[in-house]
């Protein structure tokens, strides 16, 4: 990992421990962290913050930003039709398969390559934007 994705993985955590609940199905051993973020619109939106090679990724309810707005943070869509959409294949990442709502829902995944991108993009899943 890089030293600004360590940096942004660092903030990850520590704002995602700060502002939100660990999800019911916990954290995975060292590659997915599980959280539900207070969202007053909504009550709470699943977010899962996953180091997959050389990045960190966040993941969540696409209910949680509109289609503008997470494109316009970089967002990429991942419909829940996907989800199983090759026979014996779960199609996401396996840390998704323990949320309730982001194993089949549409969702938002994010590589955020600063930590202003990272604040951004959980402003929006807050609703503070």
């Amino acid at each position: 990992m890089t030293a600004q994705a360590e940096l942004i993985k660092k903030q990850a955590t520590a704002r995602l421990d700060k502002e939100a609940a660990v999800h019911r199905s916990n954290h995975q051993n060292i590659h997915a962290r599980r959280y539900v973020m207070p969202n007053s619109a909504l009550g709470g939106v699943e977010v899962v913050i996953i180091v997959k090679g050389s990045n960190l990724q966040l993941w969540c309810e696409a209910r949680a930003i509109s289609g503008l707005g997470a494109r316009a943070l970089g967002g990429e869509g991942r419909p829940g039709g996907e989800t199983y959409s090759e026979p014996g294949k779960y199609g996401r990442h396996s840390a998704l398969k323990t949320m309730d709502r982001l194993h089949r829902g549409d969702a938002w995944r994010f590589v955020p390559k600063t930590v202003g991108d990272l604040d951004a993009i959980l402003d929006a899943v807050k609703g503070a934007r």
